[in-house]
């Protein structure tokens, strides 16, 4: 008997393990949406009025292809000012949109043009 309850104590275990992963994985998948979403925006803030997904990514693929070694070392030196304002970024889209991390689902806000 003894045997059996241990047996199934285990099963509960693995069973609570998968599930931990399992949220996990889901956890992460937001973040990579949040920081799709923050991207985005930065591209929309920097590109104005000449903003699309289409465009930012042709800026992004020739900028980086043509840059020489010392700038693609320039720019990874230069990584923690996006995160610093990325994240504060984060903290404001979190408080004036609550629904997107209870459903884990985002949406890229629409470009206004002023």
């Amino acid at each position: 008997m003894d045997k059996n309850r241990e047996g199934g104590r285990m099963i509960d275990k693995v069973t609570s393990i998968e599930n931990k992963i399992h949220e996990l994985r889901q956890k992460k998948e937001r973040i990579k949406i949040q920081q799709s979403l923050l991207l985005m925006k930065e591209a929309q803030k920097i590109l104005k009025d000449e903003f699309s997904p289409e465009m930012a990514l042709i800026i992004l693929k020739d900028s980086w292809t043509t840059a020489s070694k010392t700038q693609k070392t320039g720019w990874a030196t230069r990584v923690s000012s996006f995160s610093i304002s990325a994240s504060k970024t984060h903290q404001k889209t979190e408080k004036h949109n609550p629904a997107t991390e209870q459903n884990g689902k985002a949406e890229i806000p629409p470009h206004e043009h002023p």
